[in-house]
Formats: structure tokens, sequence, C-alpha cells
């Protein structure tokens, strides 16, 4: 208990903004877009009187392929639910700010980012026939900020991670530099 005590007193307000962003990362890829694979890989959104059926059917009217089975879509989804495990993985990691947290950050981003890449670049290559951008909430509110949030926030965490691992590197740089020493099994500089 004290321990959870330390790490709560050192916690910063990124860090906490960075919690609840993964908290609802975690949520969203764990509960809808599970839900979303467990209909495609059953029935579909289309063929579904559930509540989730509901509601790819009503996101579907935005960008179709996720009322219908979509194989890539699918192959995409999957990759998010395993996102999601992760997520609850680098909760653990930024509330104990532990050693491995900005690894598997950057990891998590750029999957994120993959995924988003690889949900809308294949259709803007086919002249985006399964995009709804007639009706502007379907077009801002369902395509562009859903969708942009995933980018968006990837892309800030992956330069927060990417900005501390280049501080560690720049201290590991003076220390090794100072060292002269390379341990034994290590390549030295001539290898490099």
């Amino acid at each position: 208990m004290a321990d959870m005590r330390k790490s709560y007193n050192r916690l910063h307000f990124c860090d906490w903004v960075t919690l609840g962003w993964y908290a609802i990362d975690a949520f969203t890829h764990l509960t809808i877009e599970l839900g979303y694979l467990a209909l495609a890989l059953t029935k579909t959104a289309a063929k579904s009187d559930t509540y989730m059926g509901w509601l790819w059917r009503e996101y579907g009217r935005a960008d179709s392929r996720w009322a219908v089975r979509d194989p890539n879509v699918i192959s995409i989804e999957i990759l998010t639910v395993l996102i999601g495990v992760l997520c609850i993985f680098q909760i653990y990691g930024t509330y104990f700010k532990t050693k491995w947290r900005h690894p598997l950050q950057i990891v998590i981003c750029v999957s994120e980012l993959y995924g988003g890449w690889m949900t809308f670049a294949p259709e803007w290559i086919e002249g985006s026939p399964n995009l709804n951008g007639s009706d502007p909430i379907l077009l801002w509110v369902y395509l562009v900020f859903m969708n942009g949030l995933w980018v968006v926030i990837p892309l800030l965490l992956l330069w927060d991670s990417f900005a501390r691992m280049m501080d560690v590197a720049d201290v590991t740089k003076a220390r090794l530099d100072l060292e002269h020493i390379t341990k034994s099994g290590t390549p030295s500089k001539f290898w490099w």
C-alpha cells in the first residue's frame, strides 16, 4: 500500500492524462471493438439485433465496411484488440513508472497509427467508395474526430517517448564516454 501511495505522489498531470487515455483506449478496444470482432466473425452488424449491432450499423453509415464482413477491417480489429491488452499493461507501467513504459508506449502508438493508416489508406486509394462524406456529422464527428483521436494522441505520446528516450541516450552516452571500458561480450566502437 505504501508503494502505491509513493507512486501516486510522484505522478505528474501529464501522467494522469496519459493514464486516462490508456484507460479509454483499453476500454474502447476491449469492449466496443472486440464486440465488432465478435459480430464480424459470427454474423455481421447489418444482421444483428443487439446493441453492438446497432452501434456498428450506426458507424457503418459513415463507413459501410463496418456493417458488413470486410477482411481488412477484421484484420485491423484483431490488432486493436491486442493493443487493448497492451494498454492494460501500459496503465500499470505508467502508474508505477516502470523502465519498460516508454518502449511499450512506442509499440502501442506505432500500432495505433498503423491501424489508422491501414483502415483509411486502402479506402483513399480506391477513391473512398465506402466513406460517406456528404453528411457533415458523419464526416466530421464519426470519421474525422473519432478516428483522429487515435492519430493525434498516439503522435503526442510517441513524441513524448522519443524525447525521453533521447534524454536517456544522452545520459548513457556521456557515461559510456567517461568509462572507456567495454564490458566482456559488448562490441567495442571498432566493431561499429
